[in-house]
C-alpha cells in the first residue's frame, strides 16, 4: 500500500489532489505542464521516497 500510494501520488499528474491543484495554478499563470515533463521530475522523487522505505521495511520486518 505504501508503494502504490506513493507511486500514484508522485508519478502522475492526476495521482494526488495537490498535483491537480498545482497544475491548475500553473495553467492559470500561463505555463503548460506536459506529462513527460511531470514524469521527469516525479519519478526521481518517487524513487527517492520508495527505495529507502523498502529498505526500512526489509530491515525492520524482513519482508
Amino acid at each position: 500500500m505504501l508503494s502504490g500510494a506513493t507511486l500514484g501520488g508522485n508519478c502522475t499528474p492526476i495521482g494526488a489532489s495537490a498535483n491537480i491543484a498545482g497544475i491548475g495554478i500553473l495553467r492559470r499563470e500561463g505555463y503548460t505542464v506536459k506529462n513527460g515533463d511531470f514524469f521527469k521530475i516525479g519519478i526521481p522523487f518517487t524513487m527517492a521516497a520508495i527505495i529507502p522505505a523498502y529498505i526500512y521495511l526489509w530491515l525492520l520486518y524482513g519482508i
